[in-house]
């Protein structure tokens, strides 16, 4: 298989199955992990940012519920970054989407903009034309220009056509599954520095991650962890799904000021690597017989350990943005879904941040 092959082909099935991973490695890895998780953030801001003038009531009450909600949070996350702002808008302006599936997000974003946007839609499924968005969308626009689709890959995209000085662009997705999220960091990254555009990446499927793609693999070994702790730490993501949405609440913290997610993860890594240098490479962690040890963990310690997972790996993703110039941030962007974080960021400084 040629490396485009093998790109087009990532994040198409879960390759680190639980039953695969012993009870002898996940020990390790939690070792591991306690020694680093003093140096990191333990809670998330929330930043639902959701105002009434972005859905109407009957979708919340009806049909769509949280899903609305979600698109309204993550637009609003974007107008918060000052991303765009449709009566200041001075030049034409690209709303791309990746990993779009039907479009929804796109849809709620031509409302709110009151069609003042181009939109550009890509995933690598071809959808038949009655499931997506994009028909409505045109009838709304009026010009079938205005809204395009790409049947392809993210890992194909050239950003560099759309962000470019003559007009603005923005970068967001909704379901940015898995290694999607780092091939969408890899294209930003490909764009000139000052142009890369604003972005909102939700995240979610950490189970399909891959190390050779993985946006934050070259802070992976600075934190003392090896391939086979990424191996460890992707498969157990999965326990996340263990926990109960009432759950969430230990996992953030209300701040509704601007700006409250930002944290320099770059340099809390250097930090942390730093210090664990000097630590004894032996572990406090007590290890017990593999077969032992995965009859008793239980399934609290599981989802634990898998939101434990999937919050380091957002913010190794986070830190990598940061080193491409980016104030990014990861803040949780829902309560109504355990899949709930967001990375958000913007090249320009921000006031309002």
């Amino acid at each position: 298989m040629s490396d485009q092959e093998q790109l087009t082909a990532i994040g198409k099935s879960a390759r680190n199955r639980i039953h695969n991973i012993t009870g002898t490695q996940v020990q390790s890895l939690i070792a591991k992990l306690d020694k680093i998780k003093p140096f990191l953030p333990s809670t998330l801001p929330l930043q639902q940012n959701v105002t009434e003038n972005d859905y109407m009531t009957g979708e919340v009450n009806g049909g769509g519920g949280k899903h609305v909600l979600q698109e309204c949070s993550i637009i609003g996350n974007l107008r918060r970054i000052g991303a765009f702002d449709v009566d200041l808008v001075s030049q034409p302006m690209i709303a791309l989407e990746v990993g779009a599936g039907t479009g929804r997000l796109s849809e709620r974003l031509q409302r709110v903009s009151n069609n003042e946007m181009t939109h550009v839609l890509v995933d690598r499924q071809d959808f038949a034309p009655s499931q997506c968005r994009d028909g409505k969308m045109r009838q709304r626009s009026g010009h079938v220009s205005s809204v395009q689709r790409i049947v392809g890959d993210i890992a194909n995209l050239d950003l560099g056509q759309y962000c470019q000085a003559t007009q603005q662009c923005i970068c967001m997705s909704k379901h940015l599954c898995g290694p999607a999220c780092d091939l969408a960091i890899s294209a930003l990254e490909q764009v000139d520095s000052p142009l890369r555009p604003p972005f909102a990446f939700a995240t979610c499927c950490h189970y399909l991650c891959r190390l050779d793609v993985f946006a934050g693999k070259e802070f992976w070994p600075q934190l003392g962890l090896n391939e086979e702790d990424f191996e460890v730490a992707v498969a157990v993501s999965q326990w996340y799904s263990l926990m109960k949405a009432s759950d969430i609440q230990s996992d953030h913290h209300n701040d509704t000021n601007a700006g409250g997610g930002y944290t320099d993860f770059e340099k809390l890594i250097d930090i942390a690597s730093a210090a664990l240098k000097e630590q004894r490479s032996s572990s406090q962690y007590t290890m017990i017989p593999s077969e032992e040890f995965e009859r008793n963990f239980s399934r609290g310690a599981k989802s634990k350990l898998g939101l434990d997972v999937k919050r380091l790996l957002d913010m190794l993703r986070v830190a990598k943005l940061q080193q491409l110039g980016y104030k990014a941030e990861i803040v949780l962007y829902t309560d109504r879904s355990i899949e709930n974080r967001l990375l958000v960021g913007s090249i320009s400084e921000v006031d309002s941040w």
